[in-house]
């Protein structure tokens, strides 16, 4: 099996390297990626983003869009926010939107610590809301070839296993696909492989991170809150913590899983950030899913 590996700027954003876009691109591209998500930016330009990416031989990814789609009261917004993804995508060619539970203070406050059967659950009415909301924004994507696919999240109301497997049989499985955080969801307790296998059909595009065994377990036993495990070195690289990436794609490839591998290590411990996705990208080349360089 062979996957299009794209990997995102966030490492050197969140990592606190002030280094300029292009220094960014020309990283990702000259360690072998193919690809780089193209957030959506109100008032710019998409031709000026292809451009610039095409510029470095990469092509543009999928965009993200976080709302509280548990909230009725901002269904309005969030639909007006969504054509306004869709049509930034048609503009870049793209056939992907990641959607997203917003994140909550009260939740980063205990992330990683509750991993099943949560108390702080939404209600039958929130996963309701959440749902038929996302069902809503998944026609509209339909309606223009478009994909729109959930993505979990730490510190959000859809983190552990038993949340994300409540939204998604709340959702339609035509309207509704798959964007797996494997980082998030392992830190949320779920085992990453077991996931992939029952919903592999259903996921159309993924984000690359892992989580260090020692930090989660320090994480766990100290009690830290999101914020405080990721500053003592949560995130590891791929191949460098507990989910295993060769039984991830060897569920995706029994079902002809074409989507992008998207690298996100979102605060990395490597002494530069192109250090950390020149190590991921040599483990995917490893699983024999990339060329080696």
């Amino acid at each position: 099996m062979v996957v299009a590996a794209g990997c995102s700027t966030i490492t050197w954003r969140l990592s606190g390297c002030q280094a300029p876009v292009e220094e960014m691109l020309r990283d990702i591209a000259e360690v072998g990626y193919a690809g780089v998500p193209a957030s959506f930016r109100d008032g710019e330009r998409p031709e000026k983003v292809a451009k610039l990416y095409r510029s470095f031989g990469l092509r543009p990814l999928a965009s993200y869009l976080g709302a509280r789609f548990h909230k009725p009261a901002e269904r309005v917004a969030i639909l007006a926010q969504a054509r306004q993804h869709i049509e930034w995508s048609l503009a870049l060619g793209l056939t992907e939107l990641f959607v997203a539970e917003s994140c909550f203070p009260e939740r980063f406050a205990v992330a990683g610590q509750q991993t099943a059967n949560r108390s702080d659950q939404l209600s039958h009415s929130g996963y309701r809301y959440m749902a038929d909301a996302l069902n809503e924004v998944g026609r509209l994507c339909r309606e223009q070839g478009m994909r729109a696919c959930f993505h979990n999240h730490a510190g959000s109301y859809i983190e552990t296993r038993d949340e994300f497997d409540r939204l998604l049989a709340m959702t339609d499985p035509e309207l509704v696909f798959i964007g797996l955080d494997t980082g998030h969801l392992a830190y949320g307790g779920g085992d990453v492989p077991d996931f992939v296998a029952t919903y592999a059909p259903r996921i159309k595009i993924l984000h690359l991170k892992d989580v260090y065994r020692n930090v989660l377990e320090q994480a766990r036993r100290h009690k830290w809150d999101y914020h405080t495990a990721v500053a003592n070195g949560l995130w590891a690289e791929l191949g460098e913590g507990v989910v295993d990436f060769r039984a991830v794609f060897e569920h995706l490839g029994r079902v002809g899983y074409e989507g992008w591998a998207i690298v996100e290590i979102d605060r990395t411990t490597k002494p530069t950030p192109r250090d950390s996705i020149a190590v991921c990208y040599a483990h995917l080349a490893g699983l024999g899913l990339v060329p080696t360089n």
